[in-house]
């Protein structure tokens, strides 16, 4: 049988790619609505708090990448820089997170689909279709990926573009009299929801293997995406509040459409219902993308069934496409789409902390093998501890339910390991073969070009 491996197919401008098609989606999209009840026309700080709180995470993120370029995200990067326990309940902490914000978008995208159309259908009739087109996309291999999502993202700026600019023209500043009705716990809540939208900026670090010259691409993408979608978001809350009042935002399933539907043009209605559609297709696409990318991973080291680390012969993992398509759908059926959201939010926060977490055990272990790098980051740990703090913080103004539910997942993902490790211990499990190195192939410190460039070739 033929074996098929990864290839590093994916630049630069690729990388923000992908992270911009992940995190402009439902986020602007849909969630703005809900989060704007909860914070008012002070959403915009809400926005720039979400912005601020991802930025710290996704510098531990950064520094984790210019070590380490296998495929795996959180599962990959907190195992080989803290333990292989913290990668298994990371990484599934990150794909359960992840599936259901799959099931919630495409659910979303159906509300879009019906502003469109003036219809009325049930979203999971939409819902369901759209989940199995992009995982078969995701099956012929991550340049058609990549080069469809460029086409998204670029149809999402655009029209956000449209958006602004036609709002302007209509704007009203008397939307703004009440900036903040609920005070300091409606913008950390609304905070706390609209970071479902930013949760996307570390989805390259899921293709460490595919991506060119990683240890530079991969920090680079994950901080100049952030940058990109807060200021963008900002920009469209606040045209959205000057349309319409922030309950008038906070009531609508498509809040961007109900916002430029007070122009009474039938053209821009069209063009924003159909950015509502790229904008939340490109996050399936990404998602279905990023885990079956992590499954992959746990997959190739046999922390779940092997098959699921094998590759095909267009380079994708298919078997983990297939698994993360099954599980979308699944919670597409038993998932309300509220509880979607927070239950999603509180899962990839807890995965975030571990990486903050892990970021500092890697740099206590990097510093003792290279003071150079010790002298350059020398108060590095500070980065990943405020993360850490900012993210429980968040964590607290969510909802309850949500927060009951990831706890949850958490102790049976982490009671899953335990009893693997135990059962393995005393030999009920048979162990792997393969050795699986601790730390990548990246070295731990300083550049491995000349490897990747072999790899390339």
């Amino acid at each position: 049988m033929a074996s098929y491996g990864l290839k590093r197919i994916l630049g630069l401008r690729s990388a923000v790619i992908i992270n911009l098609g992940a995190i402009i989606g439902a986020g602007i999209f849909v969630i703005i609505g809900i989060a704007a009840g909860m914070a008012g026309p002070a959403i915009i700080i809400s926005i720039f708090v979400s912005a601020v709180i991802a930025i710290f995470t996704g510098l531990s993120f950064s520094e984790i990448a210019q070590h380490i370029s296998k495929e795996g995200g959180v599962y990959e990067y907190a195992k080989e820089s803290f333990a292989p326990s913290a990668g298994f309940v990371g990484g599934t902490m990150w794909t359960f997170s992840n599936m259901i914000a799959i099931s919630a978008v495409s659910l979303s995208m159906g509300s879009y689909i019906n502003a469109l159309f003036h219809l009325h259908v049930n979203l999971i009739v939409f819902g369901i279709p759209v989940i199995i087109m992009f995982a078969i996309l995701n099956m012929l291999g991550i340049k058609n990926s990549a080069k469809t999502l460029s086409i998204l993202v670029g149809v999402n700026v655009i029209i956000l573009i449209i958006f602004v600019v036609s709002g302007l023209f209509y704007f009203k500043y008397a939307d703004f009299s009440n900036f903040a009705p609920h005070g300091f716990t409606g913008v950390m809540e609304g905070s706390a929801l609209i970071f479902f939208a930013f949760t996307g900026f570390s989805r390259i670090t899921t293709v460490g293997d595919e991506v060119k010259n990683p240890e530079k691409n991969i920090p680079k993408a994950i901080i100049i995406s952030i940058i990109i979608s807060s200021a963008l978001y900002a920009v469209v809350a606040v045209v959205a509040i000057g349309l319409i009042p922030a309950s008038g935002l906070a009531s609508a399933s498509a809040p961007l459409s109900a916002a430029i539907g007070v122009l009474h043009n039938p053209y821009l209605l069209i063009i924003i219902a159909i950015g509502g559609i790229t904008a939340t297709a490109g996050v399936v696409l990404t998602g279905i993308l990023g885990t079956s990318r992590v499954l992959y991973a746990m997959g190739r080291d046999n922390e779940i069934p092997g098959t699921f680390g094998k590759i095909d012969k267009f380079g994708t993992p298919v078997y983990s496409i297939l698994l993360s398509m099954a599980i979308s759908l699944l919670f597409v059926y038993f998932v309300g789409f509220s509880t979607i959201i927070e239950a999603s939010n509180v899962s990839v926060l807890i995965a975030y902390s571990i990486i903050d977490f892990s970021a500092i055990m890697l740099w206590r272990r990097v510093k003792n093998d290279n003071p150079k790098h010790l002298r350059e980051q020398k108060y590095f740990f500070i980065i990943p501890l405020i993360g850490m703090a900012t993210i429980f913080i968040t964590i607290s103004y969510l909802g309850l339910p949500a927060i009951e539910i990831s706890l949850s997942v958490l102790a049976l993902v982490s009671g899953v390991y335990a009893l693997k490790y135990i059962m393995g211990s005393n030999g009920y499990i048979k162990r792997v073969e393969k050795k699986i190195p601790r730390v990548s192939l990246v070295r731990v410190f300083g550049k491995s070009r000349k490897r990747i460039k072999d790899e390339e070739d």
